[in-house]
């Protein structure tokens, strides 16, 4: 049985006309595993998350002591809906998941993917509830942490919760420059410029920069994020083959030459603030009035950045 959606009955316009849809076919399934100390599997899900993190030992000891519940959902699952309510934070530890929304008449738009050692939604942490849905891509696993312990850290130690602001910016960022490539980018930029993002946050989130440039999104989803039917897709990736810039295998793309396709799309890696990984450390009253401004941490930001861009056009 298909998944509920806002409307009893979703439809999308399949060349005009109606037909029924569900955007994944199996009811949502999980299995939920309250954490013991002494449990080896369950612990290595939250320390994968807490490695990447760009904190002091402390707070990460203090992230891992922190009770939390693992789910773990299997491709084509949803993990949650709008307006469900919820009241802890959830943090992608493994595989990929997708947010999107789904319209009246039952036509859908994704919005981005979450890539592993993300939170997958700070408003239920302030809201309760979230206003998308969110479903897994490949078998993911996610941390649950109520979100009144989260609270409870951010207010004991600082630099979480800078950590965080961060990410959001980044998102924030990544959102706008969707918007970009929809508006004003040809279909092959288009698609370069996504291959190259995605890559480009794999190796974020700690993937290898050899399996970063598998990109395992299938057609239909990379048409919704850009605005293109599966068609146009297909044949776009077309001519990325013909040019030498990628692959394309049954479950997904390689990306074969990335500094070709990176110099095709234009891209500036700067939006993904590559160079921000570390929260900052704050400042002495005394040292700043010395100081001024931060003029350095801008000059800092700005050498990495040029460094990223350096980077992501040699591949």
């Amino acid at each position: 049985m298909g998944l509920a959606c806002p409307a009893q009955t979703c439809s999308m316009r399949v060349r005009g006309r109606a037909a029924p849809y569900s955007p994944f076919q199996r009811s949502r399934r999980r299995c939920t595993l309250r954490l013991a100390g002494d449990d080896h599997e369950r612990k290595g899900a939250m320390i994968r998350f807490v490695r990447h993190l760009p904190l002091a030992e402390s707070e990460k000891q203090a992230i891992l002591n922190t009770p939390r519940e693992i789910r773990r959902f299997q491709r084509g699952d949803t993990i949650y809906r709008p307006e469900e309510p919820a009241d802890a934070a959830r943090i992608l530890v493994e595989g990929l998941a997708v947010q999107y929304r789904i319209l009246r008449n039952g036509e859908r738009q994704s919005a981005d993917l979450v890539f592993p050692t993300r939170f997958c939604d700070l408003g239920c942490i302030l809201f309760g509830e979230s206003n998308h849905f969110l479903a897994a891509l490949t078998d993911v696993e996610i941390v649950e942490i109520s979100a009144s312990r989260v609270l409870d850290l951010f207010a004991r130690y600082p630099q979480i919760p800078i950590l965080l602001l961060h990410q959001e910016t980044r998102d924030r960022s990544i959102l706008f420059e969707r918007l970009l490539s929809v508006g004003r980018r040809p279909a092959i930029r288009r698609l370069a410029h996504l291959l190259t993002e995605f890559r480009l946050r794999r190796e974020l989130a700690g993937v290898s920069p050899s399996r970063a440039r598998r990109i395992l999104l299938p057609q239909r989803w990379i048409g919704d994020f850009l605005g293109l039917t599966t068609e146009h897709v297909s044949r776009t990736i077309g001519k990325l083959k013909a040019m030498g810039l990628i692959e394309q295998h049954r479950n997904g793309i390689i990306i074969r030459d990335p500094a070709g396709l990176a110099r095709l799309a234009e891209f500036d890696p700067g939006y993904l603030h590559p160079g921000a990984e570390a929260a900052p450390q704050p400042v002495s009253a005394s040292r700043g009035r010395e100081e001024g401004p931060s003029i350095m941490k801008v000059r800092d930001r700005a050498s990495d950045r040029e460094g990223s861009k350096r980077a992501a056009n040699k591949g």
